[in-house]
């Protein structure tokens, strides 16, 4: 693939989360806060990414820890499940979702690009 302007890469994202043309999409806009992107529907991003520009975010053995540098109770969108938080319960540290960002995953599709060109 030649190279991928941002540009084009949030036009990717608009169109796949069907986002309005009145809201902006800049590398430090949040799919969570900035573009109600979480849950399942931030899992189906991230594969449909993977697809569309044929690289590997993730692994079988690190998800997608290693690609964005994800700490073991790191996450990159909330779950859209409902119910008391059980990590409290077991004795576990509550999972942190992080600022997810569009430049990330932008920045994390070129890296991969390089690589595998």
């Amino acid at each position: 693939m030649d190279s991928l302007s941002f540009d084009e890469f949030a036009e990717f994202i608009r169109q796949r989360a069907h986002i309005s043309r009145n809201k902006k999409i800049a590398p430090e806009t949040e799919f969570e806060d900035g573009l109600g992107i979480s849950g399942d529907d931030g899992c189906d991003l991230l594969r449909e990414t993977e697809k569309r520009f044929e690289v590997a975010l993730s692994s079988e053995e690190d998800g997608y820890r290693k690609t964005f540098n994800l700490g073991r109770d790191e996450f990159l969108f909330h779950s859209e499940g409902f119910g008391p938080d059980l990590s409290t319960i077991v004795g576990r540290p509550a999972p942190v979702v992080i600022a997810f960002t569009v430049g990330a995953l932008y920045d994390a599709v070129q890296k991969a690009l390089a690589k595998e060109g």
